[in-house]
């Protein structure tokens, strides 16, 4: 039965060709890509939950145990902390 597909089965598809399917969030928005040894900043939501590390930015050194976390070390710290993949954005400067 290899190669046939069963009666009422259909072929899986991409909702949307030449994006991949992890980059969209529920909302269908593209995220934006947060990788290690970027530059990053509090979000807003980040910001208001964490008004220690409001202005600070950093680098992502890894990733956390769970699948939306990412290990973030600060400038001038010495130890990373573990950050939701919300409460971090991007850098913009350089």
């Amino acid at each position: 039965m290899e190669g046939r597909l069963r009666k009422g089965w259909d072929e899986p598809s991409i909702a949307v060709p030449g994006i991949a399917v992890d980059a969209l969030r529920n909302d269908g928005r593209q995220a934006s890509r947060i990788f290690i040894g970027a530059r990053i900043k509090m979000s807003k939501l980040g910001r208001s939950r964490n008004r220690h590390f409001a202005d600070k930015e950093g680098t992502v050194v890894g990733s956390g145990r769970l699948n939306r976390s990412f290990r973030v070390l600060f400038d001038g710290r010495k130890t990373p902390i573990t950050l939701h993949q919300d409460y971090i954005e991007p850098s913009v400067s350089e």
